[in-house]
């Protein structure tokens, strides 16, 4: 064709542009870059989208492989197009509105000029409708968005440290870069794994000015990204995974970061032996009751890095969960969240209790239970040695004070035989923690003991003492609360010297006595008979042995040349003196029954009240051990009697021979 038809043809078609009505020829330089943009589109040529887009829509819409694939998400619609209206914005910009299909959908086209002249797309408002209400949506930033959760998977599902920390807010990349490696892996893993089936890429995602929300399908729910526009770039600032399943929920990345720091940061801490530090991270209610006065070198606990425990969380509420595990063990470390000061604050996570499980003893260690367990002990043998009953009270369980030192007074308790725990040498052996009770076992002035501690409102207080000696029962409190009622009895009968306390003394021995006891004799007179024989000396005898059944118990006091035999009965929930045989020595007539042995001196009125005061032995008892009492010889038995330098009282012997002793049966 001729230069000359040529230029004649391009005449005629402007001429008839200008004549024509049509919209299409007064529209014809938008037509043109609209419609090429709908055809490499429908074509799926990427190169050639390019061509006919601006620079800045390459840059944000086009700037993968797979941006074709996030195009379709969009849902572009497509099909004939007709131009309603061209506003010229400025030289370099023009907005487009246009309607397409048969539905006549409504598209808004930007158009830019490029570096040769020439129009293109530089963006694209699609109309958009959610809950009722209507929005322009640029595709621009959809893409940009879109394209940054391709690169955000790619980057956590195969990326180094950087490219993970790269894409996120500086808020959360602060977060990450300070977890330990193998836990930060740990965490990208999670969130990119659990794909749906198909392994489609189909996410929905609702956009602000500056916040977007975007959610991912996944196997069992689905995952949230928070991302944040920051100078003009789409950044991660918190992921979520929400479903169902307990084990892969995850509320927030963000304060599940938090959390894992401030651990991290309490296992260093912990390494360090810093308690200022550890005061800052821990519930002050841990930190003070456990913490802050331990010796935190009797628990080891994980390396702050983790290099040989794999590291689980929960975020539950307030709540963090840690299970830190290796093939010795599994601890696991309970967090609250504090108080929020702002909506910006960083989440304050707080170490509430630690307990560590030894896989091969199976044992339960408890930091709350092993320190304060171990603070309270150090208080109650101090306080016992010294026979301070008030704190030994403090620190006892309910059960332990009011079954035996509820029972004891500062003018009894010396009567008991505690001898044993007069030594403040203490070294610690073992613990064992079964639940709430704790086990602690120790060397003490080289005897062996165990205390029991169990946990009674929030505190962990002495609940038993376990040791080893013959005859009496492995448990100090049973032996003591056998021995209370015996003691007091006895205390009755010194009492019973002084003219002036009979009523007072009476009181005393029947609060301690059986009712046939009380019966036969206490209850019959107005005063203590015959001094109660002095059975309050024979019961000062160390403590040889006990029996004890279900409703009785026999208590043994010295041996065959000095002491005394106890029946005791169970009424009223305890146990209490049914009757005593006094032993002078190791012949039948040198033995008495108290109850018996009275009842018959009232009877035949050969009982009379004291006449003078005289000091009472128990106000001064000797030494008493529990201990199994050595048969000696008769040259070294009176280092057995109370009073060494006075040998045994004798028996009457009409009495003696006249009065049966009741534990024949039973001897």
């Amino acid at each position: 064709m001729s230069p000359a038809i040529r230029s004649l043809m391009l005449f005629t078609g402007l001429a008839l542009c200008m004549v024509g009505s049509g919209s299409g020829c007064a529209h014809l330089i938008e037509s043109r870059a609209i419609n090429a943009f709908a055809k490499n589109l429908e074509a799926q040529n990427l190169d050639g989208l390019k061509v006919v887009t601006s620079e800045d829509f390459n840059k944000r819409a086009l700037r993968t492989a797979t941006a074709l694939e996030d195009l379709k998400i969009l849902r572009i619609p497509d099909g004939k197009t007709l131009i309603v209206d061209v506003e010229q914005v400025s030289d370099e910009k023009k907005r487009v509105t246009v309607q397409v299909g048969e539905d006549k959908k409504e598209v808004f086209y930007e158009l830019t000029r490029d570096d040769s002249g020439k129009w293109v797309i530089d963006d694209i408002y699609l109309k958009q409708k959610k809950k009722g209400i209507e929005a322009y949506k640029s595709v621009t930033e959809q893409m940009d968005l879109l394209l940054t959760v391709r690169e955000f998977l790619d980057a956590w599902g195969h990326g180094d440290r950087e490219q993970v920390l790269s894409i996120t807010t500086p808020k959360l990349r602060t977060a990450l870069e300070e977890l330990p490696p193998s836990f930060l892996a740990q965490v990208t893993r999670k969130v990119t794994q659990g794909k749906t089936a198909s392994g489609k890429f189909r996410p929905t995602a609702s956009l602000d000015e500056k916040v977007a929300v975007v959610k991912l399908p996944r196997q069992s729910g689905e995952t949230v990204i928070t991302m944040e526009l920051r100078k003009g770039k789409w950044q991660v600032a918190d992921i979520a995974i929400a479903c169902k399943d307990e084990e892969e929920k995850l509320p927030s990345v963000m304060n599940l970061a938090h959390a894992v720091n401030r651990c991290v940061a309490f296992l260093a801490a912990y390494q360090l032996e810093d308690k200022d530090q550890l005061s800052a991270l821990c519930e002050q209610d841990f930190y003070q009751g456990s913490l802050s006065f331990a010796d935190l070198k009797q628990a080891k606990l994980p390396e702050p890095q983790l290099p040989d425990h794999e590291l689980q969380v929960r975020l539950r509420g307030n709540r963090a969960d840690f299970t830190l595990r290796s093939e010795a063990e599994f601890v696991q470390i309970d967090m609250q969240r504090g108080a929020d000061i702002t909506s910006e604050s960083t989440p304050q996570y707080v170490v509430s209790d630690v307990t560590i499980y030894e896989i091969e003893s199976r044992q339960e260690k408890r930091l709350s239970a092993l320190f304060t367990a171990q603070g309270m002990l150090e208080v109650f043998i101090h306080a016992l040695s010294q026979r301070k009953l008030d704190e030994i009270k403090h620190c006892s369980t309910h059960d332990f004070s009011s079954r035996v030192w509820d029972k004891m007074s500062e003018a009894t308790v010396p009567s008991m035989p505690l001898e044993s725990f007069d030594s403040l040498n203490v070294k610690y052996v073992s613990a064992t923690f079964q639940g709430a009770l704790t086990k602690i076992e120790v060397s003490q002035g080289d005897r062996p003991f165990t205390y029991l501690l169990r946990e009674e409102r929030g505190k962990f207080l002495v609940d038993d003492v376990q040791w080893k000696v013959s005859g009496v029962p492995e448990s100090v409190k049973s032996t003591l609360e056998i021995l209370i009622p015996i003691q007091d009895f006895a205390a009755g009968i010194t009492l019973g010297r002084n003219p002036e306390q009979q009523q007072q003394a009476l009181d005393l021995i029947q609060g301690n006595s059986s009712s046939d006891f009380n019966r036969m004799v206490w209850s019959q007179t107005k005063f203590v008979p015959n001094s109660g024989m002095s059975a309050d000396s024979f019961l000062q005898a160390p403590v040889r042995s006990m029996a004890i059944g279900e409703k009785e118990v026999i208590v043994n006091f010295g041996d065959q040349r000095y002491g005394a035999k106890v029946l005791m009965r169970r009424e009223y929930d305890r146990f209490i003196v049914d009757d005593v045989v006094l032993i002078a020595g190791p012949e039948e007539s040198e033995r008495l029954a108290l109850r018996q042995s009275l009842r018959s001196q009232m009877a035949n009125g050969n009982v009379k009240p004291p006449q003078t005061i005289v000091q009472a032995s128990y106000q001064s008892p000797p030494d008493r051990k529990v201990e199994q009492a050595l048969h000696e010889s008769p040259a070294k038995a009176e280092s057995l009697y109370p009073n060494s330098s006075n040998p045994p009282r004798l028996l009457d012997p009409e009495v003696g021979h006249e009065q049966p002793d009741p534990f024949d049966d039973i001897r």
